[in-house]
């Protein structure tokens, strides 16, 4: 998927990671109707605050490494809506250098955050699918048209408590984190969003959206 990137372990305990690269091997989307409906929710004048809400669709993507990662679609789970997903992967079993899913919303439209992005949070919702753990092995990611991408390791800090398989646990990520404009992102130009997946794991995910830091939960 990638011909560069930015190579790390997340261990067991929480870590810190801040970087930006370029992904010189862009995956190929296509844009789509420019009259698609925004969200409804407004920050500051930014509408597409929906990441991910209730569909697995076209903007919806995975690695294709089938024995590191597998995403489905999961309606009985869910925090709220009509779907959730499922994904479950092990990169080391599966001898993957690079595993991840993302996010085009807002049907891969670029998005124009300039506004937003020293106020506001990535915030979603994540759910054990079996049993409880501390440390999530992920680093989230932004990617603008230009191909950079600027990630921030998952760390305790994040996360409204430990995860488990009763409750939905929030996580939050306030965008001054990825130090957006000190790599040169393109805040009017962003293509999506990225969750890297490191070491194994087995969760729910759903309900990903822009919110006011003030309203991260």
């Amino acid at each position: 998927m990638k011909s560069l990137y930015i190579f790390f372990v997340i261990g067991f305990g929480a870590m810190t990671f801040s970087a930006c690269q370029t992904n010189l091997a862009v995956q190929s989307r296509s844009l789509y109707d420019l009259s698609e409906k925004l969200d409804s929710n407004s920050i500051n004048g930014f509408t597409a605050s929906n990441i991910y809400k209730d569909d697995y669709d076209k903007s919806v993507w995975v690695s294709p490494e089938a024995q590191c990662v597998q995403m489905s679609s999961e309606k009985i789970n869910v925090f709220s809506g009509s779907g959730s997903l499922k994904i479950t992967w092990d990169k080391i079993k599966g001898g993957c250098k690079w595993i991840g899913v993302g996010f085009g919303w807002n049907n891969w439209m670029s998005k124009d955050i300039l506004d937003i992005a020293q106020v506001s949070a990535i915030q979603m919702k994540i759910k054990s699918v079996s049993g409880s753990f501390k440390n999530l092995p992920v680093a989230f990611a932004l990617e603008d048209y230009n191909g950079l991408q600027c990630y921030y390791g998952y760390q305790a800090g994040l996360s409204s408590s430990d995860f488990n398989d009763s409750t939905w646990t929030t996580v939050s990520v306030p965008l001054k984190l990825f130090n957006l404009e000190s790599k040169g992102f393109d805040l009017e130009k962003v293509k999506q969003f990225i969750i890297q997946l490191e070491g194994d794991g087995n969760i729910y995910l759903d309900d990903i959206k822009f919110v006011r830091i003030q309203d991260a939960k």
